[in-house]
């Protein structure tokens, strides 16, 4: 791989805003339209890991800009890395969701989101398009593992930091790909060709392999704008960053959506387009009961009935009383994933301080529960009793907010076998 130590390119000049009606960078606009009406209104099947299940595959690449044509015999989601960008910033936008109620689940298309996006001109879109990807995605949309300091814009200033002064760069040998794989990650290298950041060469297709970047160019459009990027978030130590954008510091630095509406408010001016964001409504409370099948292993569970307005706190009693489990002031915590594909962790009280959400100041009819929902339940950090939670139905009509165990299938084990 063809490297430098130069510091990477990065603009102190105004941005250039480019006709995004006209002659919009990239691809991303065409090809997430071209998912958005392959979606329609049938919705497309997923795998039970909420990916796109397999013979969907080839037909969204071919509707793409640039379909791939790749040497594999039993290609994955992730073997299409433009898809795999595509998907994960679909899944960050809101625009879609998950219908988990079926056997097989599926992905929908929300109509209010969808009626937003249909308002916004095409600078608005571009840029919602890029804060779903840089403020709110996960690697978890996408089935892989989320890693702590390392969201989508910090792999893409940390990539460019190792692209040599002119911006280009060639893979030499099998293990420069290898390493793009990883750092950047292949489909965020996908998505900075698809916003026009890049403009990218593959190899020749291989039987038995799949996408293989040869050549990565950054475009005029990549250098200023994330150059821009570069210079807000440079580092203290990095004393040759464009003195006049302002380092963002404190716990807004590490919140990647908090970040990137920071940067927007020095990118805006420059964009003189942008004057509407993508709305996402805030999901309404839900009062009434919900039915658990709370499960311990595969041979023992118990359905219970629990009101939207109690606490999370008086749930995890509730488990553990209808498991004969003494609590003992273990720690515990539940686990979801919420509309956009992110685990959402839920502590006890105790916790208060130091964790972000606790299960006293969050209600059941909070957690926007619909059918076929999974939310696990980890008690007793030691032992790590794992409980399944499965969402069975979600009674709108008011109902009793009492916890009712209604149903007990199979004996608990022992909580404390050497006792």
């Amino acid at each position: 791989m063809t490297k430098t130590h130069t510091r990477a390119p990065t603009s102190t000049h105004q941005l250039q805003a480019p006709d995004f009606e006209r002659h919009p960078p990239g691809s991303i606009l065409r090809d997430f339209d071209a998912l958005l009406d392959l979606i329609g209104d049938q919705g497309l099947p997923l795998t039970p890991g909420h990916l796109f299940a397999m013979k969907t595959l080839e037909s969204i690449n071919q509707r793409l800009t640039h379909p791939l044509e790749l040497g594999l015999k039993r290609a994955m989601q992730k073997s299409y890395p433009h898809i795999n960008g595509l998907y994960l910033v679909l899944r960050a936008s809101g625009l879609a969701w998950i219908d988990t109620a079926s056997k097989k689940p599926h992905l929908h298309l929300d109509p209010v989101v969808l009626a937003s996006w249909s308002s916004l001109n095409a600078a608005e879109r571009y840029f919602a398009l890029l804060k779903a990807w840089w403020g709110r995605s996960s690697e978890e949309m996408i089935g892989e593992r989320a890693s702590w300091g390392r969201d989508a814009s910090m792999r893409v200033v940390t990539f460019l930091k190792r692209l040599p002064a002119t911006g280009d760069l060639m893979m030499d040998t099998p293990d420069d790909v290898e390493f793009l794989r990883y750092s950047p990650g292949f489909h965020h290298l996908a998505l900075l060709e698809l916003f026009g950041f890049l403009d990218l060469r593959a190899m020749p297709p291989a039987e038995g392999k799949g996408w293989r970047p040869e050549r990565v160019a950054l475009t005029a459009w990549g250098r200023s704008l994330l150059g821009h990027l570069a210079s807000f978030m440079r580092q203290p130590w990095d004393t040759e960053s464009d003195a006049d954008i302002p380092i963002l510091e404190g716990r807004d630095f590490f919140d990647p959506l908090a970040r990137f509406e920071h940067w927007s408010e020095l990118v805006r001016p420059h964009i003189p387009d942008w004057r509407h964001e993508l709305e996402i409504p805030e999901d309404p409370f839900q009062p009434g009961q919900h039915l658990l099948k709370v499960a311990l292993g595969k041979d023992c569970w118990r359905r219970i009935a629990i009101g939207g307005e109690t606490a999370l706190d008086a749930l995890a009693d509730t488990i553990l009383d209808a498991f004969d489990f003494d609590d003992s002031d273990h720690l515990y915590r539940f686990s979801y994933q919420d509309r956009f594909g992110c685990t959402v962790e839920i502590d006890p009280p105790h916790l208060a301080g130091a964790s972000e959400y606790v299960a006293d100041e969050i209600k059941v009819g909070d957690l926007a529960l619909c059918e076929g929902m999974r939310i696990d339940f980890l008690f007793d950090f030691g032992d790590d009793w794992r409980f399944e939670l499965l969402v069975e139905r979600v009674n709108e009509e008011p109902a009793s907010q009492e916890p009712q165990v209604l149903e007990a299938h199979g004996a608990a084990p022992e909580q404390y076998e050497d006792w």
